[in-house]
């Protein structure tokens, strides 16, 4: 993993995830900066883009390089703006093989969110991999990107070729397709965190109009220790977005994340308040 930079941003226009990531840290497990709106969402900053800062906290105070990343669970109490953000990490406890983590995370004056986090040294055991990439068409880079993104910042930075957009008439819908950066992001667990948050929901394939969804919780397994020299910064990955129910008004999210090598590198779980 990326040694933690505590270097603040001098060109937010043409930053870096891993320079928007950078954390002062100001105090006994308190790290802070300015957000600008560089990875800016729905009238938010981008879930996605909170979540990578939440694991830039928790990693710098863990301060563990035999261990990486292995769980993190995010609840979004408020928005996140833009302005003062804060990150306060507690080390819940420290052994050989795990540790755990949690954070409080403030934005505007108020608490915005909560994370609870796990890292591990990674030992191969009992592995298996019963999981199999979906059959689609490979990345091609003289495709030329597919629709219009949402008008945001976040989707300005990221090329989007679809691959699913299906809806089976069973309830069910799967979306997403290759990312690929407009700048040499890093593939680390930010880059990946971010774009388990990143494709438009796939609820939206089931509603058409009249409904939105907002972040409640997300949580976010790695599958691997990351960055690797086999995955260089830009690198495309497959995002694969499932919807099973949207009940009580909650809809869920499951995404997987994908190698062109077919690996499955991250899942996430995700539920989303539903807006009617």
């Amino acid at each position: 993993m990326p040694a933690w930079s505590p270097e603040p941003v001098t060109d937010s226009a043409t930053a870096l995830l891993e320079r928007e990531c950078a954390l002062t840290r100001t105090g006994d497990g308190v790290y802070e900066r300015d957000l600008g709106r560089v990875w800016w969402g729905w009238e938010a900053q981008h879930g996605g883009y909170v979540t990578a800062l939440a694991i830039t906290a928790t990693e710098a105070e863990l301060a563990e390089p035999e261990q990486s990343l292995q769980h993190l669970t995010i609840h979004f109490m408020r928005p996140f703006v833009d302005g003062p953000f804060r990150a306060e990490v507690t080390v819940e406890r420290r052994g050989r093989t795990m540790a755990n983590v949690t954070a409080r995370l403030w934005s505007g004056g108020k608490v915005a969110g909560l994370v609870l986090a796990s890292y591990a040294r990674r030992r191969a055991v009992a592995e298996i991999t019963a999981a199999r990439m979906p059959a689609v068409a490979p990345f091609d880079p003289d495709e030329l990107p597919d629709g219009a993104p949402p008008a945001l910042p976040t989707f300005e930075r990221v090329a989007m070729y679809p691959r699913f957009a299906a809806v089976d008439g069973s309830g069910t819908a799967r979306v997403g397709g290759w990312c690929c950066p407009h700048t040499p992001e890093i593939v680390d667990d930010r880059w990946l965190v971010l774009l388990a948050d990143f494709w438009p929901p796939a609820a939206l394939s089931l509603w058409g109009q009249g409904a939105l969804a907002q972040s409640v919780d997300l949580t976010f397994h790695p599958r691997g220790r990351f960055p690797r020299p086999d995955l260089p910064p830009g690198e495309p990955l497959l995002v694969v977005l499932d919807t099973r129910a949207s009940v009580g008004g909650f809809v869920d999210e499951d995404v997987e994340i994908w190698s062109r090598s077919s690996e499955l590198l991250a899942q996430s779980r995700q539920m989303r308040y539903v807006h009617g």
